[in-house]
């Protein structure tokens, strides 16, 4: 798991994360060594300001000491003596240019050699005050140094007297402003150079404030730094946690778009049993308004059978799915229902989810399904009863044929034989239509004329009708466009319901033929006024050999179903007993 995920759990990138804590890192530090340099530079400035100030005191008192010729030196290491007590004075100490000790805070130690005269040419030292950190004699300690300059006006003879007296024969020079001279006149040429004073201050002090600096330094640094990369931190984390909130809100709005748009009826209820949230598919299903099923019991709004399934679905833990038929506000109707519990990682129950799924569709898809595969068996025995029936019942008919002629007209003989050829007639038209039931449907769809094709209809049933005092009628829709169908296919269909219709009519009545269009699709009508289909026989009109007359074969009608279906379309009968009936033909046309 990357950093950005654990730490930060949002997209930002880790390298930028580290960038930006590295950045702030160097701010920090460039901040602290600005700060730690600005510090030693000001203590560097009060300890040479410190330095300076005692040496100008220094000089100061040694030009009023040096008013009288009494005593000259002890009086200036009285004064050196005084000086060095004062606190964080290490020591002072006055040289002549070549870095011999000529006054010293410590009286044992004039004489010796302070520094050399590289070291002292290295300094440069001049009538301004300067600072170094010494090592050595002055171990750690800020010395402030210059040239000595305690004369005042009038006290050059004093201050030789005291100078050789100290540093003993005169030295040798050139002349210039550093050197003063012995006897004041212009062609002696003897001088005796400036010495130069060295105060050591202690650095403890010094170097204490400075590793005090260092300590708030660091600390203050790793405060802010600490600070800042919490700021950061802070900030990834609110962009993290508003980033979470949309996502959590998408996926909210995702889960209730599925769950809305889901093909079965969902219905969720929390742990106290009350409905929290149903779709659309569920309340359409129960017969309510979806905003009233909210906040309601489930044992109000669910069929009892499905609260039970909840019950065994909470003993076990498990989700249970049936198949029931349920009943809602008095409508029954197959169903698939399912229910799941809800449990948190805790063990905790947060409700329930009842799922409905309405399988009348399924279940009459099924029907239909068995009928083609119980019409498609019947049709094959029907093609093979056919075929071997229809050889020897040529040869019936033939021979019976055969006898009619040899009786006379009239006799007995001859009206057994004439029976026996119309009942082979009638079996061989049997032997027909199974061999029409059963053989594929050969559907040669092309553009037809509806006018032309109940007109063939019309004129096959028109002697039938006659008989039967039985009116035939055309009603087609004006402006009817040709239709894409087979129009021998369709002629044989309407014939054969046009046939029941007129056996129907025993004492007359009407024949109607209707085609019109009903949105895209061609609607053709069959209607009758004969004496209707009962009610419980309806749903078997087109099953293979039901019929109610004792003369029908019970295939016209499955025939026509066939026909239809070949279409593509749909075929449907009304009735009612005594009014007649009409079956309703519909083909659907290309766009």
């Amino acid at each position: 798991m990357t950093l950005n995920k654990r730490l930060l759990g949002s997209s930002a990138s880790v390298w930028m994360v580290l960038g930006m804590a590295v950045i702030m890192t160097l701010v920090v530090v460039v901040l602290a060594v600005f700060n730690y340099n600005r510090e030693v530079r000001y203590m560097e400035k009060v300890l040479s300001e410190k330095g300076e100030a005692l040496i100008r005191s220094f000089e100061a008192g040694a030009r009023a000491g040096m008013m009288s010729s009494y005593g000259a030196q002890d009086r200036l290491q009285a004064l050196i003596d005084a000086t060095a007590e004062l606190p964080d004075i290490r020591f002072i100490l006055l040289t002549d240019r070549g870095g011999r000790i000529i006054a010293h805070s410590d009286a044992a130690k004039i004489g010796d050699v302070f520094l050399g005269p590289d070291r002292i040419k290295a300094l440069a030292p001049d009538k301004d005050a300067r600072w170094t950190i010494m090592n050595g004699d002055g171990d750690g300690s800020f010395v402030v140094y210059k040239e000595f300059v305690a004369l005042a006006n009038g006290g050059h003879g004093r201050m030789r007297e005291m100078m050789e007296h100290m540093m003993g024969a005169p030295s040798q020079g050139h002349s210039g402003n550093h050197r003063w001279r012995m006897n004041g006149g212009a062609g002696s040429g003897r001088v005796l150079e400036r010495p130069l004073i060295f105060i050591g201050l202690d650095i403890a002090p010094f170097a204490e404030a400075r590793r005090a600096d260092i300590r708030v330094m660091i600390t203050t640094s790793a405060v802010l730094l600490l600070v800042g990369l919490g700021c950061m931190i802070s900030l990834f984390w609110v962009q993290a946690y508003h980033k979470s909130r949309r996502q959590l809100k998408d996926s909210q709005i995702v889960a209730s778009e599925i769950v809305a748009h889901l093909p079965v009826g969902l219905v969720v209820a929390g742990p106290d049993a009350v409905v929290t949230h149903i779709n659309a598919d569920a309340a359409a299903l129960l017969g309510v308004r979806a905003g009233e099923a909210l906040n309601r019991p489930v044992d109000g709004l669910l069929p009892p059978a499905l609260v039970e399934l909840a019950s065994v679905s909470a003993e076990t833990g498990h989700p249970v799915t049936r198949e029931l038929q349920v009943t809602v506000r008095g409508r029954e109707f197959p169903a698939n229902v399912g229910v799941a519990p809800v449990v948190s990682d805790d063990g905790l129950s947060l409700g329930t989810i009842f799922i409905l799924s309405d399988l009348t569709e399924i279940h009459r898809l099924q029907a239909d399904m068995k009928q083609r595969e119980k019409m498609a068996a019947i049709g094959n025995l029907a093609a093979g009863i056919a075929h071997e029936v229809r050889n020897p019942l040529s040869s019936i008919k033939g021979y019976a044929t055969y006898f009619a002629g040899l009786f006379e007209e009239g006799s007995e003989n001859r009206k057994a034989a004439t029976v026996m050829i119309a009942e082979t007639e009638r079996l061989n038209r049997v032997i027909s239509e199974l061999l029409d039931f059963s053989r594929p449907s050969e559907i040669k769809s092309r553009q037809a004329d509806m006018a032309l094709v109940l007109d063939t209809v019309s004129r096959l049933l028109r002697q039938d009708a006659a008989d039967q005092d039985i009116a035939l009628a055309i009603d087609i829709e004006p402006g009817l466009p040709p239709v894409e169908l087979d129009p021998d296919r369709m002629v044989q269909a309407l014939l054969n319901i046009g046939i029941n219709g007129i056996q129907a009519m025993e004492a007359g009545g009407g024949l109607t033929l209707c085609a019109r269009r009903s949105g895209p699709d061609l609607v053709i009508e069959v209607e009758d006024t004969g004496q209707g289909i009962a009610e419980e026989n309806l749903a078997t009109v087109f099953d293979p050999y039901f019929t109610t007359k004792s003369q029908g074969t019970g295939l016209g009608l499955a025939v026509v179903r066939k026909i239809v279906e070949g279409h593509g379309g749909t075929v449907e009968v009304a009735s009612a007993v005594g009014q007649g009936t009409t079956f309703t033909i519909t083909i659907p046309q290309p766009a």
